[in-house]
């Protein structure tokens, strides 16, 4: 059975970041440590300054963050092709 809400007249799939298992980037399949994939502002910084924030030069304002086991791997939202999750 697939998670699916009703919103008004439209559907959403309801993906909760906590189920997933796997993401497909560009470069193929990624094995996702439980309860480390997170979404955020997509933001590169210096200490505490913000060197460049999300949405500025058509960069995406959301990105994502996860480890693999013992590297992490974070971008944006855009470059995710797809997800695994289990279900629930």
């Amino acid at each position: 059975m697939h998670d699916t809400k009703a919103l008004g007249e439209f559907v959403s799939l309801a993906i909760n970041p906590d189920a997933i298992t796997a993401v497909l980037l560009p470069d193929g399949w990624h094995d996702v440590r439980s309860g480390t994939f997170v979404l955020d502002a997509y933001e590169y910084v210096e200490g505490d300054d913000v060197t460049h924030g999300g949405g500025q030069s058509g960069i995406c304002a959301t990105g994502f963050e996860f480890a693999t086991g013992r590297e992490w791997i974070a971008g944006p939202l855009t470059s995710i092709l797809a997800v695994r999750k289990r279900e629930g």
